[in-house]
């Protein structure tokens, strides 16, 4: 096959809603150091434009690696109060962050971005609105116990496809975008650039 993708990502979550369409890629680290790229960002007041350019940083410098390949660069933000929230490193963040949208509306935003050889081929961007019921001190210590590490790292603070989508009393918006890639845009794209085989 001539054309080919790769995505430009360590999230599991995005890793196997690809494999599950059948679409054929390989997976890469995206080339960028993200913590960095962030503090560079850090004077845009626009959470949804830092993951817009994070999406773009991690297809263009990785597709110039990869010349071949239609490179796919996605970034995930979780926006309160017009407020970038990072993802939780420790249990101790990942329970800080759950009180302060308990109960609250939030938003997923998501960013993709497919260049090749350091050009724009096309990006699509989305959000989804979520309401996270009232739970109490012990649903929450509960639910932040049972929580491995490492998925809170690379997936967030709730896992929607597994015992996640327990905290949420109003979900508007696309379950894929929530997950982090935004599925039936991108599909359409790559039906169009016959990469669907």
């Amino acid at each position: 096959m001539k054309n080919k993708l790769l995505l430009a990502s360590t999230s599991p979550t995005r890793k196997k809603i690809l494999i599950n369409t059948g679409i054929k890629f390989i997976h890469k680290p995206p080339l960028i150091n993200e913590e960095e790229e962030k503090k560079k960002l850090k004077k845009i007041k626009k959470p949804e434009k830092v993951c817009q350019l994070l999406a773009k940083q991690k297809s263009i410098i990785t597709s110039l690696k990869y010349p071949s390949y239609f490179v796919l660069g996605v970034d995930t933000c979780l926006i309160y109060k017009k407020k970038f929230l990072s993802k939780p490193k420790t249990k101790k963040n990942a329970e800080e962050l759950l009180v302060k949208l308990n109960a609250k509306e939030h938003k997923i935003y998501s960013s993709i971005y497919i260049s090749k050889k350091g050009k724009k081929i096309w990006s699509y961007n989305d959000e989804a609105k979520l309401k996270i019921r009232k739970l109490t001190k012990n649903e929450i210590m509960k639910y932040i116990k049972k929580l491995k590490i490492k998925k809170i790292q690379t997936s967030g603070l709730y896992q929607i496809e597994d015992s996640g989508i327990t905290l949420f009393e109003k979900i508007n918006g696309s379950y894929f975008t929530i997950l982090g890639l935004p599925l039936i845009p991108l599909l359409k794209f790559l039906q169009k650039r016959k990469l669907l085989i």
